[in-house]
C-alpha cells in the first residue's frame, strides 16, 4: 500500500469510491439548560438493527481542495486508488481540519485509514500545525472508534452541521 499526494488524475477515482458506511451504534446528545448551567451528555447507544448511512458530503469540491495545495493524500494499492484523505489548513489557528477520510468499502478494516491519518499527521507536523481536528457524524461509529484509537480526544460538537441536519462530533489530536 502506497500513500502519496493526490494529483488531478486521481480526483475522478476519488469521486467513484464507495463512501457510505454501516453502523450499529449512534451517539445521542442530551442537553439540560437551566439559568446557571448548561449540561451536555453524549452517550453511545446501540440501535435495533444495522443501518447503511450515506456519506454526508459531496465530492464536487475535490478539484478545488486539490488546488489548495495543502494535504490531499491517496492510498494506492498496486495502481488502484482505494482511499483518500483531504485536510484543509486553518492558518489563523494553526490547525488541520479533516474534510474527507474515505476508504473504498472492499478495502476497509485493513489499516488503510490509519495509514492515511498517520501520513496526514506527519504532514501536519512538517507544516508546524498545532492540532488536527476531525469531524464526523454522530452515527459514524467506525470513524469515532478510529479517531479514538489514533489518540484523538473528543473536543466538542456542532449542532445541525451537515446539510441533513446531523450533528458533527469533533475530535482533536494535539501535535
Amino acid at each position: 500500500m502506497n500513500v502519496r499526494p493526490a494529483n488531478a488524475a486521481d480526483i475522478g477515482y476519488c469521486e467513484r469510491l464507495d463512501s457510505s458506511y454501516a453502523t450499529e451504534y449512534v451517539w445521542q446528545v442530551d442537553e439540560l439548560t437551566t439559568a446557571d448551567t448548561i449540561g451536555v451528555t453524549m452517550r453511545r447507544a446501540r440501535i435495533p438493527r444495522r443501518i447503511e448511512v450515506v456519506y454526508p458530503r459531496g465530492t464536487q469540491t475535490l478539484y478545488d481542495d486539490l488546488e489548495r495545495n495543502e494535504c490531499f493524500l491517496v492510498a494506492d494499492d498496486a495502481g488502484a486508488l482505494v482511499g483518500y484523505m483531504d485536510m484543509a489548513v486553518r492558518r489563523w489557528q494553526w490547525q488541520g481540519w479533516i474534510k474527507h477520510l474515505i476508504v473504498h468499502r472492499p478495502y476497509r478494516r485493513q489499516g488503510i485509514a490509519t495509514l492515511l491519518m498517520q501520513s496526514a499527521e506527519r504532514w501536519a507536523r512538517g507544516a508546524v500545525l498545532r492540532a488536527i481536528i476531525a469531524e464526523t457524524q454522530t452515527k459514524n461509529d467506525p470513524a469515532i472508534c478510529l479517531y479514538t484509537k489514533l489518540g484523538f480526544s473528543f473536543c466538542g460538537f456542532i449542532d445541525r452541521y451537515y446539510n441533513n441536519g446531523d450533528i458533527s462530533m469533533l475530535y482533536s489530536l494535539n501535535l
